[in-house]
């Protein structure tokens, strides 16, 4: 289980790639996750030397892919695929075992044509397809849980595609965005995991719903990330932590209707799990944990989110290392 960073979390910040390499060793961590597009209009020797330098420190590179939903975009299935073809390559000639994509964001989720049912069938036709291009070039294809699916809906696609070059990438804070505990999320994607976003986050009730924040600091939000650090150890000793954080909003519309529709698989249960986070997280605001969006678009997140990235990084090692102290000798045991 290495500790690595998503460059998202700082967005704010205009780094390069390799740039942003030295920022991960610095921070003494072990890898990064980044947008494919940071490569664009870089040359053969560009690409060489940052992979040449991720080799020489022993960091791993996980790239961020395109999208797979043709029903988001309004293009074809084989347009999708082929926009993907010089991914491949890439991520190959990087020794990026990973490209990671995601179905879309909430407001698929109440399109009416094509509606969620007919997306998804899309979307796992285009991951069918990218399966076979993706076991000849040995890299996986990870699909987020991205504020756009439930854990189930993505594991039942990952399941009918039915190949071990589609996995999963969970977001350890998106499932509060779609009325969802990230422990139970955790569960049912465990068996899938192969990397991960490592974000916390909190949530509290508006007139609208709910907003949900884009991160908080790792272990001060709503997220038991103890308890899902432990479940995902047990499924794959081997996953990757990439720490997420950043700041803003997205308001999540949970009185609407079309919304409220659009789930299949919400049971009493879960959403009396979920609105136990709705009230825990608006202790938490009101105790000034977290800011409200008119506080937060006044913040300079450029500053702050860089200045709380070794903070996470700590408490991500130590959680980590906690966990693999504590079930590592079960782990070698087995084996």
């Amino acid at each position: 289980m290495k500790v690595g960073l998503d460059a998202l979390t700082l967005k704010a910040v205009s780094l390069d790639p390799l740039e942003l390499l030295e920022l991960t060793r610095a921070h003494g961590l072990e890898g990064l996750h980044f947008s494919a597009r940071l490569l664009q209009g870089r040359d053969d020797d560009y690409l060489d030397k940052l992979a040449a330098e991720a080799q020489a420190h022993g960091l791993y590179l996980e790239l961020a892919g395109a999208g797979v939903n043709p029903g988001q975009s309004g293009r074809t299935v084989a347009e999708m695929v082929e926009e993907w073809k010089p991914l491949f390559p890439l991520a190959r000639r990087l020794n990026a075992p990973f490209l990671n994509t995601c179905f879309g964001l909430l407001k698929e989720r109440t399109f009416s044509a094509p509606t969620l049912a007919e997306q998804i069938v899309l979307t796992i036709e285009v991951l069918r397809e990218l399966s076979l291009m993706a076991a000849d070039f040995d890299v996986m294809i990870t699909m987020e849980l991205h504020v756009d699916l439930t854990s189930l809906e993505l594991v039942h696609i990952i399941e009918a595609v039915d190949s071990a070059h589609v996995r999963a990438n969970l977001d350890t804070a998106n499932a509060l965005g779609l009325l969802e505990d990230p422990v139970d999320a955790a569960r049912a994607l465990a068996p899938y995991v192969h990397t991960t976003h490592f974000k916390d986050s909190c949530i509290y009730p508006t007139e609208e719903g709910y907003n949900w924040q884009g991160g908080a600091p790792l272990g001060r939000g709503l997220v038991d990330l103890p308890a899902v650090v432990e479940i995902l150890y047990q499924a794959n000793p081997n996953v990757h932590l990439n720490i997420e954080d950043s700041g803003g909003f997205i308001p999540i519309p949970m009185y609407d209707e079309a919304f409220l529709e659009s789930f299949t698989d919400l049971t009493p249960t879960r959403m009396a799990r979920f609105v136990r986070h709705l009230w825990r997280g608006e202790q938490q605001v009101r105790a000034g944990l977290h800011p409200r969006p008119e506080e937060g678009k006044d913040m300079d997140w450029a500053t702050v989110i860089p200045a709380r990235l070794q903070y996470n990084v700590d408490y991500a090692r130590r959680l980590r290392d906690e966990t693999v102290a504590r079930f590592g000798d079960a782990k070698r045991s087995e084996s």
